[in-house]
């Protein structure tokens, strides 16, 4: 009896511990900023509508897969550097509307739509690392060749930089985001044309700067000969004032002088003693003296 007893319990924790496995082996760990995929693969297969969110997931051991897909920021970069992206040439070159290449490093910051990431499972069958680097990466160089094509090398290389930028972004946004994507941003990181165009820019951009250089060179002239003509009209002026000044004094002091003003000065300075010259008219004065004998 004690023998049974002891295969008996040897048996339950056998069997406690194979569920015990087994229930560990179902649990599924969908990690934060992810979502999950269901993947039956019992009673015809097919992939579950609804995504996994966060958490701890029970899932049918044999008859069910979960893949996790990324819901956070994804960047997808595209460029010539080593150091940038993957270690190979992933630039991408498009053909102006002249018909000049234009070689380009961008990159696109991306988000997946978590409602649809069952989509994008049953389409792709991937990883979102492979999904971006060929699907995505597909459809920017096609975006980036209609708008490009519309603007010539020099504006692509200059004025119209960030306006076809902006372009190509709307081009994906509206392009991705019925496959589930969610474009945050995309930007144009360098720009590359043919060393003739860069030399016909430059040249451009000098000339411009002289003629800027010239026309503020012109501008100073003028102001500098406006302040000499002002500064001439001020002395002028000055001049015309002080004239008319001294005319108005000279003219109020003559009115001034009149015979009484002269006669009442005359006066002022009188000793009490008769002149010895008086006159009247031309001659103001006689002399009174004049016929009589020196008193001894």
């Amino acid at each position: 009896m004690q023998k049974y007893r002891l295969i008996a319990a040897s048996v339950a924790g056998v069997v406690v511990l194979i569920v015990a496995v087994l229930l560990v082996a179902s649990l599924t760990t969908i990690h934060p900023g992810h979502v999950g995929v269901s993947v039956r693969k019992c009673g015809g297969g097919g992939v579950s509508s609804d995504p996994i969110p966060t958490g701890y997931y029970w899932r049918s051991l044999f008859c069910e897969d979960v893949v996790e897909y990324p819901t956070s920021l994804q960047t997808l970069v595209l460029s010539k550097s080593p150091h940038e992206g993957r270690a190979i040439d992933e630039s991408i070159t498009v053909t102006s509307s002249e018909g000049l290449p234009v070689n380009l490093d961008v990159s696109l910051s991306f988000t997946l739509d978590p409602a649809k990431v069952p989509a994008i499972y049953t389409k792709f069958r991937n990883t979102i690392e492979m999904i971006a680097h060929n699907f995505v990466r597909q459809t920017i160089r096609e975006g980036v060749q209609s708008v490009f094509a519309q603007f010539t090398a020099e504006q692509l290389y200059s004025t119209k930089r960030e306006e076809s930028r902006v372009e190509v972004q709307n081009f994906l946004s509206k392009r991705l985001s019925t496959e589930g994507f969610v474009i945050q941003q995309f930007t144009v990181n360098e720009t590359r044309v043919p060393e003739a165009v860069v030399q016909a820019i430059n040249a451009k951009v000098a000339m411009i700067q002289e003629s800027q250089k010239a026309e503020a060179q012109v501008r100073k002239t003028e102001a500098e000969a406006k302040q000499r003509v002002a500064q001439a009209q001020g002395e002028a002026d000055a001049k015309r004032l002080s004239a008319d000044a001294e005319a108005y004094f000279n003219k109020t002091v003559a009115a001034s002088i009149t015979p009484e003003y002269v006669q009442y000065k005359a006066l002022e300075k009188w000793n009490g003693e008769l002149p010895q010259m008086m006159g009247t008219g031309a001659v103001p004065f006689v002399n009174l003296t004049a016929g009589k004998p020196a008193q001894k």
